[in-house]
């Protein structure tokens, strides 16, 4: 099993609207990418000096199936808007 994890920051301006378009966009691709095991997004609540905004976690069986959910025309529209709210992106994959 392979997990994909990406953590955001995201610019100031609407952001808590972008936090929640962004949950939403990125949570609907279960429906539309088959590859995908499981997806999440969490958005931090700021307990910490210096956070994430939000995470993303998700779960593929495999490393190829990783690699056409990235470049699934549907996952491309939802990184399209991400780079439009996001100020840093920090991932890690791994497999288990």
């Amino acid at each position: 099993m392979v997990k994909h994890i990406v953590t955001f920051k995201v610019k100031d301006e609407n952001k808590q609207n972008n936090l929640l378009k962004a949950k939403e966009l990125i949570e609907s691709l279960k429906d539309k990418i088959s590859e995908i095991i499981h997806i999440e997004v969490g958005i931090d609540f700021g307990l910490d000096a210096n956070p994430s905004d939000f995470i993303i976690y998700s779960e593929f069986k495999t490393k190829a199936d990783l690699e056409i959910y990235t470049k699934h025309l549907e996952h491309i529209k939802v990184v399209k808007f991400i780079k439009t709210i996001a100020s840093e992106r920090r991932v890690v994959d791994y497999e288990i």
